[in-house]
């Protein structure tokens, strides 16, 4: 395994969703938020998987925003293979969790 190539963009609950994604099929942003370790309210998990979807490490599966998986965007990432410092998602501060552009 690779070491994973960090961004300041990424933070350590994006991470936690990351990992949580890999080890299951779907997800929903209220499971994740019970099940990772940093401490985050569902909302603030729905903004980062907005940009995770930006960066497209995880994917919406439907357009209600309510499931989400992990991408083999993701998988490389978490395998060490991408570098999201080469991949940069920028949130807009008027919509937190949306991205400019």
């Amino acid at each position: 395994m690779s070491v994973r190539i960090h961004a300041r963009w990424v933070t350590s609950a994006d991470e936690d969703i990351l990992e949580y994604l890999r080890d299951r099929d779907l997800a929903s942003p209220s499971e994740i938020t019970r099940a990772i370790r940093t401490p985050a309210t569902t909302r603030r998990v729905r903004e980062r998987l907005r940009v995770l979807s930006q960066a497209e490490y995880v994917a919406p599966l439907d357009d209600d925003y309510d499931v989400y998986q992990l991408t083999i965007w993701g998988r490389l990432y978490l395998d060490g293979e991408v570098r999201a410092d080469l991949l940069i998602p920028e949130p807009d501060p008027r919509r937190p969790g949306h991205v400019l552009g």
